[in-house]
């Protein structure tokens, strides 16, 4: 029964590592892949598993590490679902990955619930960095109606370049804040590729990249990854409510993830100078931050 097993589960590995192997093949006619790969069984043996030969002509029926099995997805370029029908096939737990459908909308709610004991701006946004609500401060402060549906029409993307909406103009303002915003950008997406590295075959995820493009920023998408430790805080003209004019203030954001995912994720905007406090406070948020645990 052992032996028996072990030769089921043989073929079921094998046959989905060709199965994936082909489909990526059979893709180059019609689009040559950018890596220059030709999904050949010996460029996989060389590239990602040296004793796949073994496993296809049957010398070793041992299946592969775990982790073998991702450096095999990683290889095929696998979708989070390839690379855990993958892991599937070898026995190995799946990786989690970000929530959809109603279990998504009942973590939304539950930020919702969350953001409404915020006294400070905020907003939620999901893995796709789809922004899901904000409260009224955050509105006021970065002069976005708070009475406009965003789902589906805004995203953190739109929100840090389209031109059309006030957060890019009023952030860049002088050639200081100018790069201080263009860092933020390219902050934003070294920590973006980190958080989803294994999602970037996804749909979703080629989509959001898309939505870049729009924007003529593709310089941003080629950073390279370096330690984190940089300067967070942001600079934005603010409107005094008491007389109504623009002051530039600095402000930084923290995040908090709802439940036991990254994602959905509240991201809460809190003062940084005296500018900022000043008219943090007009926005009705405390003074103290540290009395909120914050």
């Amino acid at each position: 029964m052992d032996l028996a097993a072990e030769n089921s589960r043989h073929k079921i590995v094998v046959g989905e590592i060709e199965a994936l192997r082909i489909k990526r093949q059979q893709s180059l006619a019609y689009q040559p892949n950018p890596h220059l790969k030709r999904f050949t069984q010996q460029e996989l043996n060389d590239e990602a598993f040296p004793s796949y030969k073994n496993l296809l002509v049957g010398r070793t029926r041992r299946i592969p590490a775990r982790q073998t099995m991702i450096t095999i997805a990683e290889y095929l370029e696998c979708t989070s679902d390839e690379r855990n029908d993958l892991l599937l096939a070898a026995g190995y737990l799946p990786i989690q990955t970000e929530l959809e459908g109603r279990p998504l909308e009942l973590a939304l709610e539950r930020a919702r619930q969350t953001m409404k004991g915020i006294p400070f701006p905020a907003m939620i946004v999901t893995h796709t960095q789809d922004i899901k609500g904000f409260n009224e401060s955050f509105s006021q402060l970065f002069d976005i109606p708070f009475d406009r549906s965003y789902d589906g029409l805004m995203n953190r993307i739109d929100l840090h370049f389209n031109s059309d909406l006030p957060v890019g103009p009023r952030s860049t303002f002088d050639k200081a804040s100018f790069e201080q915003w263009e860092e933020h950008a390219k902050n934003g997406i070294r920590a973006f590729k980190r958080e989803h590295m294994l999602s970037r075959y996804d749909k979703w995820y080629q989509e959001l990249f898309d939505r870049v493009q729009k924007y003529n920023v593709g310089d941003y998408l080629d950073v390279p990854d370096i330690e984190a430790g940089a300067d967070h805080t942001q600079t934005i003209l603010a409107e005094r409510k008491s007389s109504g004019e623009l002051v530039p203030i600095r402000y930084r954001q923290i995040s908090i993830s709802e439940g036991n995912c990254l994602y959905p994720q509240i991201e809460v905007f809190l003062p940084v100078d005296t500018a900022a406090h000043a008219v943090f406070e007009n926005l009705g948020c405390p003074v103290d931050c540290t009395s909120f645990g914050i």
